[in-house]
């Protein structure tokens, strides 16, 4: 990101082109360096070398372009990162194909014919055909809601922001819990700067607040760039109509997306994180404290 929450605010791509060129080549070198607990494990992962670079944070990027996560032009942008990214891997990976040579499995007449392969750039699949390419499959969308905490509390894969603060609990070894306060990484850069320190970003929009519609519609934009699968969870109202329910996975398959989930909050299986005034009435039986159970 540079200069976020301003007129100037814009994401570096060639930064982005670099970075997904050295995070495939880790990945790539991961398969290496992996033990496996069974030896036909081992032979499957090389025989593929099936990788899966994602992302996180997408959330508060647009946040911090000042676009609102359920509109056309926050997908048109993340269609449009996550594009440069799925091309930025498949080139590096066929001049990995160069270097090391290409997936055991490879078939080049069949490998070119796959629907995905099909549809990228023709300087990719000339490459694939001249080259062959390094890895079978290279981009997954996965749930990351752990990695994204480590990372400073951004918005998880491409998630909206669950909340502007919630309340996460940690067990502990003795089998106590520690609770903390997390604040959104967007909001609180943006108080940080000083733009406004009570308030919230203009385009500062929850998960909660997204009709289910404007879920499916990001993952829709961004699965024509994805190779492997998507993670992405539709969150739902406790007291949602069932048809309507329904209509959410009607919607997906009839715009073709690999998967389709969905949370609904109730009183059996409560919420994985809430905000710090509900965590008082979160149901016994689910919460983190029976994890020793």
């Amino acid at each position: 990101m540079r200069d976020p929450f301003t007129p100037q605010a814009n994401v570096d791509e060639g930064d982005l082109v670099a970075t997904a060129e050295i995070a495939t080549r880790l990945l790539d070198n991961v398969i290496d360096a992996s033990r496996f607990p069974l030896p036909q494990q081992r032979e499957s992962a090389r025989a593929s070398r099936r990788i899966g670079l994602g992302i996180t944070g997408l959330g508060n990027t647009l946040i911090m372009l000042g676009l609102h996560y359920g509109r056309d032009a926050a997908r048109q942008l993340a269609a449009r990162l996550m594009q440069i990214i799925c091309h930025a891997a498949y080139r590096t990976s066929v001049t990995l194909a160069r270097e090391k040579g290409v997936f055991p499995a490879f078939d080049r007449d069949s490998h070119l014919q796959g629907p995905f392969i099909t549809s990228l750039p023709a300087d990719i699949r000339m490459g694939i055909a001249e080259h062959g390419i390094r890895n079978s499959h290279m981009i997954a969308i996965a749930p990351t809601g752990t990695i994204s905490l480590l990372a400073g509390n951004v918005s998880s894969g491409l998630e909206p922001v669950f909340a502007g603060a919630f309340e996460r609990k940690l067990l502990n070894e003795d089998g106590t819990t520690t609770a903390f306060e997390l604040v959104d990484h967007a909001l609180g850069l943006w108080r940080e700067l000083k733009v406004d320190p009570d308030g919230f970003p203009p385009a500062f929009v929850c998960a909660s607040e997204l009709a289910p519609r404007d879920h499916i519609a990001m993952q829709s934009a961004l699965q024509p760039y994805v190779d492997n699968s998507i993670s992405k969870t539709i969150t739902v109202p406790e007291s949602y109509p069932f048809d309507a329910f329904q209509s959410i996975y009607d919607a997906a398959y009839d715009m073709g997306l690999k998967g389709c989930t969905t949370f609904r909050p109730n009183p059996v299986t409560g919420a994985v994180v809430t905000a710090p005034d509900e965590s008082a009435s979160m149901p016994h039986c689910c919460a983190i404290e029976r994890e020793p159970d």
